[in-house]
C-alpha cells in the first residue's frame, strides 16, 4: 500500500468512526501533556540536578549534598524554588536556562562549570544573579508574597510545578514557625535589627550577607552564627563603599541637649566590629548611656574620656538633635 493508500484509509476511518477519532485526539494530547508534565517534574528533583552536581563535602560541586544538610531541604524546598522566581512563566524561564547550563556543560567540561561556580561562591553580585531575592522575600514575607501572588499566575491549569509557588502567606509561614523578617524581630538574637526592611528597600539582595545559606553544608537558616555579632559582613559593604551608603546621624537622647552620634564620620576611620556588638548592639535603643557612664570604659568612652584618644569636649558630642 503506497502514499496514497495509507492516507485514503486514514480519510476512510475519521468520516466512518468521528467520535473515536476525536477520543483518540484527546487521548494523545493528555498524554502528551502528561509525558511533559512528568519530565518538568523529574528534572526539577534535586536527585537529577545531583547529576551535574555529585560532589560529597563542601564548595563546587557540592550543591545537591549541601543542601540536603541544609533546613531547606526537610522543608521541601529544592533547586528550582530558588533559582527561579515565584510564579508559572519564571519557572518555565528557569528550565530553560537549567537546559543552557546543561548544554554548557556538555560542551564546554566541567572546567567552565567549576569557574561559573566558584564565581557564585564568591562574587555576591554574580550570586544575586544566580539566586533571585523574590524568592526568599516570597516565602519569608507577608508584604511580598500577598503582592507577587496577586500579579502572576503561579498554576497551568490547576498544576503545580515546585513548593515555591504553593506558598501562601502568613499560613505558610506560621506553620513553619517562621518570622516575618520585615516586621517581627530577629528570634535567635532580639538584640540584633538587621534592618532587612531598610536593606531591601535599597536593593541590597538577600546573598549579599546570607551567602551560602542553602549550601553551607550545616542544618542552620544563616549563612554564618554570628552574621551580625562581630564578623565583617557588614564592614564588607559599609566600609568598603562607604562614600556611597550614607547612613543617618543616631540621635542618642531626646531630653536636655541630645548627642549626635554620625556612622558617616566614624566609618572613615574604624570597622563596624570595633564598636558592634561589643560596646553597642545591633539594635536602636538598647544603649542606656548616663552621665556616670562618661567616666567608664563604656559605650563611647572607650575613646572619648580624660587622657584617651578622641575629643571629650561636651560641644562635640552634644550638637543637639
Amino acid at each position: 500500500m503506497g502514499n496514497g493508500g495509507i492516507v485514503s484509509s486514514i480519510k476512510a476511518f475519521i468520516q466512518g468512526r468521528p467520535l473515536l477519532t476525536l477520543l483518540i485526539l484527546v487521548g494523545l494530547l493528555v498524554a502528551f501533556v502528561y509525558i511533559n508534565v512528568e519530565v518538568l517534574h523529574f528534572t526539577s528533583n534535586p536527585q537529577f540536578c545531583a547529576k551535574c552536581h555529585p560532589k560529597e563535602g563542601t564548595g563546587p560541586l557540592a550543591e545537591v549534598y549541601t543542601w540536603g544538610k541544609n533546613i531547606h531541604s526537610q522543608n521541601n524546598v529544592a533547586c528550582l524554588d530558588c533559582h527561579g522566581e515565584p510564579g508559572f512563566f519564571n519557572y518555565m524561564q528557569a528550565k530553560l536556562k537549567g537546559l543552557k547550563d546543561t548544554f554548557n556543560f556538555a560542551f564546554k567540561g566541567q572546567k567552565h562549570m567549576l569557574e561559573i561556580l566558584h564565581k557564585a561562591f564568591n562574587d555576591p553580585v554574580y550570586a544575586s544573579k544566580v539566586v533571585s531575592m523574590e524568592s526568599c522575600l516570597f516565602c519569608h514575607t507577608d508584604y511580598y508574597n500577598q503582592k507577587i501572588r496577586a500579579s502572576r499566575m503561579m498554576t497551568l491549569a490547576g498544576i503545580t510545578f515546585r513548593t515555591l509557588d504553593t506558598v501562601k502567606n502568613p499560613a505558610f509561614r506560621t506553620s513553619k514557625n517562621m518570622i516575618d523578617i520585615m516586621t517581627d524581630p530577629v528570634r535567635r538574637n532580639p538584640d540584633i535589627d538587621p534592618k532587612h526592611a531598610s536593606h531591601i528597600k535599597a536593593g541590597i539582595n538577600c546573598v549579599f550577607c546570607h551567602r551560602r545559606v542553602a549550601h553551607g553544608g550545616e542544618f542552620i537558616n544563616l549563612a554564618s552564627a554570628n552574621i551580625c555579632e562581630g564578623e565583617t559582613v557588614c564592614s564588607n559593604c559599609h566600609i568598603k563603599n562607604k562614600e556611597t551608603i550614607q547612613m543617618r546621624d543616631i540621635i542618642l537622647s531626646k531630653a536636655g541637649n541630645p548627642a549626635k552620634f554620625s556612622h558617616n564620620f566614624h566609618v572613615q576611620m574604624f570597622e563596624c566590629n570595633t564598636c558592634h556588638p561589643s560596646l553597642f548592639k545591633m539594635k536602636a535603643g538598647t544603649s542606656n548611656i548616663t552621665f556616670d557612664t562618661h567616666k567608664k570604659d563604656q559605650y563611647c568612652f572607650m575613646c572619648h574620656g580624660e587622657g584617651k584618644s578622641a575629643n571629650f569636649n561636651c560641644e562635640t558630642c552634644h550638637q543637639g538633635g
